[in-house]
């Protein structure tokens, strides 16, 4: 009866452990707002004129992209 169970409960528990629907859409959002906030603060520091932290960060991505 014991064994029995417990086959229930594991069966239970991997059915929304393997359960993995929408976690591609999630992570398609998530990257989404990373992109947005990097770009949001690239023309927050554009607007004070080029400042250097602007330049900074228009350099870094350029270098990450070079290195791609």
């Amino acid at each position: 009866m014991m064994r029995k169970m417990y086959e229930n409960l594991t069966v239970t528990i991997n059915k929304y452990v393997n359960n993995e629907r929408g976690a591609q859409a999630l992570e398609w959002v998530a990257l989404g707002l990373v992109v947005l906030a990097v770009m949001a603060a690239v023309a927050t520091a554009v607007q004070g004129n080029g400042s250097s932290i602007a330049n900074a960060i228009v350099e870094k991505i350029a270098e990450l992209i070079g290195k791609m």
